[in-house]
């Protein structure tokens, strides 16, 4: 047993005014681990970003030590999903979204280390699927009492046609059913309807985002 020890411990050896130590075990957690590594507290921010696919920002990167400010910080992110780019630079990183990346919520690691030091944080980064406009075939609509009138929107993002936003549901004082098409619905006043504006609020969605527009409707004397 004796024979043994020595064999997976070497004994300490004494070199001069040195004393050279042959540990079993090493890491941060060891007794001999090295004692001039201090420990990086590390700020961020903002320490959560929200950004849109195609967009860019940038946060902030600060670190303490024993209550001063530390220098030189070398940023590293780690894990970075797909579509997403983050670029360090002196005091600060930069992200990018593609504009393929799904919408959602990444945690990216980030480690930070300086001459003696070293520390970690995470950024929480939201991507949200760009917003979309609607526009009506009317807004605001004449309807005589008594009558119906068929109502269709048009939906943009970006400039372009947004041809996954459909009509969920409309709400209001008035009689409303939705089409077959998923971006018309029929509007219709009974014969006894009170004159006045009615605000139908139309509900659509593209399947990511959901919004709700105002449709005025003005019910007029039916005519004779």
């Amino acid at each position: 047993m004796r024979r043994l020890r020595t064999l997976l411990c070497p004994p300490l050896l004494l070199l001069g005014s040195a004393l050279a130590l042959t540990a079993c075990g090493s890491g941060p957690d060891s007794p001999f681990a090295n004692p001039f590594t201090q420990s990086i507290q590390v700020t961020l921010n903002p320490s959560s970003v929200t950004l849109s696919p195609g967009a860019t920002t940038q946060v902030q990167v600060t670190g303490t030590a024993n209550g001063s400010a530390v220098t030189g910080l070398n940023i590293t992110a780690a894990d970075v999903p797909t579509g997403l780019t983050l670029t360090p630079s002196t005091g600060q990183i930069t992200v990018a979204a593609s504009t393929t990346l799904h919408p959602g919520t990444y945690a990216v690691p980030l480690q930070v280390t300086a001459p003696g030091g070293q520390g970690s944080a995470q950024l929480a980064i939201t991507v949200k699927a760009p917003d979309y406009s609607v526009a009506f075939s009317g807004n605001p609509i004449s309807l005589a009492a008594g009558s119906s009138v068929r109502v269709s929107l048009t939906a943009t993002q970006n400039g372009a046609n947004a041809p996954l936003v459909h009509v969920v549901k409309v709400t209001g004082a008035l009689n409303v059913t939705l089409d077959q098409d998923p971006v018309g619905f029929t509007v219709s006043v009974p014969g006894n309807q009170t004159l006045g504006a009615y605000v139908l609020q139309v509900t659509t969605s593209d399947g990511i985002t959901t919004r709700v527009d105002p449709l005025t409707v003005n019910v007029t004397e039916a005519a004779k």
